[in-house]
């Protein structure tokens, strides 16, 4: 889940606070309607995407670059004049007044897939491989399970928690996001294949098209996203027997007596009259 908060006027917070609310990768975490006299909220909250909107870039902006130091900045304009300014603010994404909701989703995208590159070349440092780990499976988080990697079919997203679905039937949810457990798993064993599934590779029996089937079960067929897609049958491809053409080449003695042997028989057939082939030697 990527968690935003957003800094405009009201008619970009009414929007964009829409939009967060109901697109199932984001989260709103708060908003301000006009430039707060304290960023205490934002600076405890550190959300991943902060929407601001550009007329609030006047005057000192130190309260920006602190924001920058844990947060994606997204700048909110009602046309492209400062569009060479955002660019200044390290801003990842400009958006235009009135934002359209598909305009939206690309800078999500934008953000989810950058995020993405990041931990994948994170990951690929990681030397260790998580054999196991614990989750907090009440609500109290009084009472703790270890979860065996080996033993874990997948990771399904729900509203604010996950579900944990494990062999012999098994589940455990916890209160963590999918960022979380996708961030705390390795790349060389788990998966990111929708926006609501987190799979161990070693459990794939087979793929089908766009679906994939965990364990042999059919219960277990599960969608792969278009965002995560391309990522996915990349890292299959990897293992994936490939099969090798042979090509046979003739050495130089071996193509000298073909030519040859080729020669003699146009000759008699010439000697015979019976077609009319010209040769040259």
């Amino acid at each position: 889940m990527i968690s935003c908060y957003v800094i405009g006027e009201l008619h970009t917070v009414e929007s964009l606070c829409m939009y967060l609310n109901d697109y199932p990768l984001t989260q709103l975490k708060g908003y301000a309607v006009q430039r707060p006299e304290s960023f205490d909220a934002v600076y405890s909250i550190r959300p991943d995407i902060v929407f601001v909107d550009v007329a609030f870039l006047n005057g000192s902006n130190g309260w920006l670059e602190r924001i920058k130091q844990f947060s994606s900045i997204v700048l909110v304009s009602e046309n492209t004049d400062m569009a060479f300014e955002a660019f200044e603010h390290s801003a990842f994404d400009y958006l235009l007044r009135p934002v359209t909701f598909n305009r939206f989703v690309k800078c999500i995208h934008k953000f989810d897939h950058l995020t993405q590159l990041a931990h994948s070349a994170h990951s690929t440092r990681k030397q260790h491989v998580v054999d196991s780990f614990f989750i907090k499976a009440d609500s109290k988080g009084l009472k703790e399970f270890l979860i065996k990697c080996d033993q874990l079919i997948y990771i399904q997203a729900m509203q604010n928690y996950v579900v944990l679905h494990m062999e012999n039937n098994q589940r455990f949810s916890c209160h963590n996001s999918m960022k979380e457990m996708e961030d705390s798993l390795p790349t060389s064993c788990f998966s990111r294949i929708h926006k609501s599934y987190i799979i161990n590779d070693e459990k794939i029996t087979a793929i089908e098209g766009n679906t994939v089937m965990l364990s042999g079960d059919e219960s277990n067929k599960l969608l792969i996203g278009s965002t995560y897609r391309k990522a996915f049958f990349e890292k299959k491809a990897q293992k994936m027997i490939k099969k090798k053409v042979g090509i046979q080449i003739l050495s130089y003695s071996r193509l000298a007596v073909a030519l040859i042997t080729f020669g003699e028989i146009l000759i008699k057939v010439q000697a015979m009259g019976e077609f009319n082939i010209p040769f040259y030697i």
